[in-house]
């Protein structure tokens, strides 16, 4: 039958350079997630509010309270920011930056680009799940040290856990893969580069020493 997210990623193309990303606070928010979730399953009362938090950032303002309800794609999208395409189902905000609907965002193929990727806190890692075409399930890296990369995911065993730790070198690079994930999701850097901050200061510094010349 095939998955959605398998027929997403064969779009995705080699790259030459895949560029370090992040997401300012992400390491934080996900530690308080996995604080609040200790000991909690998601049929805790205590929990609700913190599902219906999840739920209202994906528009579901009107949740009732159905654990029933898979709510892992509602959970990843909590933890981003407001220019992430925030949806109910991975494979949603999956499309929405593949279609560029999320400029802030990229996607990438990791089997493609495997020597290629080195992640960082905040990356949204996406693989197929079983059951029919349109299942997936993501994860966030929430932090990469001692060799490994930490992906912390909702809904897995009905609460939020670091579901994964994947191989990688000091720098953060795959160094096994990444299977089952097979799509990458990266927040493109903000702000402006050294280089051309460095190439602006020349450029004036030139055209200041022209009209000096010509005065």
């Amino acid at each position: 039958m095939g998955n959605v997210i398998e027929d997403i990623e064969a779009t995705l193309g080699i790259e030459d350079m895949i560029p370090d990303s992040g997401v300012p606070g992400i390491f934080e928010k996900i530690a308080g997630q996995l604080e609040e979730w200790s000991g909690r399953k998601e049929t805790d009362p205590s929990m609700l509010d913190t599902l219906a938090q999840y739920w209202d950032s994906v528009g579901w303002t009107g949740w009732a309270g159905d654990t029933s309800i898979p709510w892992s794609a509602a959970f990843v999208s909590y933890l981003q920011g407001d220019d992430f395409p925030r949806a109910s189902s991975h494979r949603k905000y999956v499309q929405s930056v593949v279609d560029g609907k999320a400029p802030s965002w990229s996607a990438y193929s990791i089997p493609k680009n495997e020597d290629r990727i080195r992640l960082n806190p905040g990356d949204v890692l996406v693989k197929p799940r079983s059951g029919g075409w349109g299942n997936s399930h993501g994860a966030v890296v929430w932090k990469v040290e001692g060799g490994k990369a930490d992906l912390v995911g909702g809904n897995v065993s009905n609460i939020a856990k670091i579901e994964a730790s994947i191989d990688v070198d000091n720098q953060g690079r795959l160094l096994n893969g990444a299977a089952p994930y097979l799509i990458v999701l990266k927040k493109k850097r903000s702000g402006v580069s050294k280089t051309a901050i460095g190439l602006g200061i020349l450029i004036a510094v030139g055209v200041y020493a022209y009209r000096a010349r010509k005065a």
